[in-house]
């Protein structure tokens, strides 16, 4: 069942010790159930604005992201795994791996939050360590 839902996003990443955060509140859907669903929205946060986002929760513990737009990537977040992802930005693409240590989801009915808690690697060592909580309403 398709629904028009409010999702804040907060996102924080830590790079050589510099943490930097920002926190977004758009309109968008939600459609599934409680262990499997997909929520879709329009990025509005600066590089980021004019991305369709589409994020789709697989048994509470795997999501898979996927940005249209200026940025067309595709990550996958999977608790206990890691994953090569291809992220593509307007000067150029490249490989990343990403190991999540933190995949929660507290959604029924549409409201409830999601959290995301995952290492970002270039080519063996670590990038930046990531935290992610989007709130459905």
């Amino acid at each position: 069942m398709k629904k028009e839902i409010l999702l804040t996003l907060k996102d924080a990443h830590t790079i050589d010790g510099n943490r930097e955060a920002y926190e977004m509140t758009t309109h968008g859907t939600f459609d599934g159930d409680d262990n499997n669903y997909t929520v879709e929205y329009d990025e509005q946060y600066d590089d980021l604005q004019g991305c369709h986002t589409v994020l789709t929760i697989t048994e509470r513990r795997c999501v898979s992201i996927v940005r249209s737009g200026s940025y067309n990537t595709e990550l996958t977040i999977e608790r206990g795994k890691r994953h090569n992802c291809e992220y593509a930005t307007p000067h150029g693409s490249f490989l990343i791996g990403i190991s999540a240590q933190k995949v929660k989801s507290t959604v029924t009915d549409g409201k409830g939050t999601l959290e995301l808690r995952y290492t970002i690697d270039f080519y063996g060592g670590v990038a930046s360590e990531n935290e992610m909580v989007i709130t459905l309403e």
